[in-house]
């Protein structure tokens, strides 16, 4: 049986690896709470029957949607396949956080926060509601109604392009080692 060194995944001092954990871990709690607050606040009112919220006439408006597929309405119907799919991706993506802490940029960094949060974001609504509650309408473009989880999913997706096309590079593995045997 092969032995795996830890070593090459956390760092060595256990308050650097657990300061960096906790501050990435604060990120997302702070993320999906201001996600969860505008649903509450803004969603909910106009959900119960309050008018919509007009930001600004026939450009942003507030809306309420009760979403029970992914974007644009792929799953519809099937929440159920979406939500293990959504728990599956989640902790995936929680496992790439942890293990990959000594690899990562700025640019990484940012995109599985976002993305975690997000996901997160909408797997409560699914699990409390059977469907995620959409609220931002952008009218002038008659795009899709989303909600602040939506956005960090896409945002996060976005800023991980940005890191596989001019961040990453597969060499960067061989100086992570070099720096490992220095670090010993």
């Amino acid at each position: 049986m092969r032995k795996v060194d830890i070593g090459k995944f956390f760092y060595k001092d256990p308050k650097k690896f657990f300061g960096i954990l906790g501050t990435e871990l604060l990120f997302i709690g702070v993320y999906l709470a201001i996600d969860l607050l505008t649903k509450h606040f803004i969603y909910m009112p106009i959900a119960a029957g309050g008018p919509d919220i007009v930001v600004w006439e026939g450009v942003l408006r507030f809306t309420a949607v009760e979403n029970t597929g992914a974007s644009f309405g792929i799953f519809s119907g099937h929440p159920e396949v979406l939500t293990i799919i959504s728990v599956i991706v989640v902790v995936i993506l929680l496992v790439f956080l942890i293990f990959s802490m000594k690899n990562r940029n700025g640019w990484l960094r940012a995109a599985l926060i976002l993305m975690i949060a997000g996901g997160i974001g909408n797997l409560v609504d699914r699990f409390a509601f059977g469907y995620v509650r959409d609220w931002i309408y952008f009218e002038l473009i008659d795009f899709a109604v989303f909600n602040l989880a939506d956005s960090g999913l896409t945002v996060g997706c976005v800023l991980l392009v940005i890191f596989v096309l001019f961040s990453y590079r597969p060499d960067d593995k061989k100086k992570n080692t070099a720096r490992d045997t220095e670090e010993k």
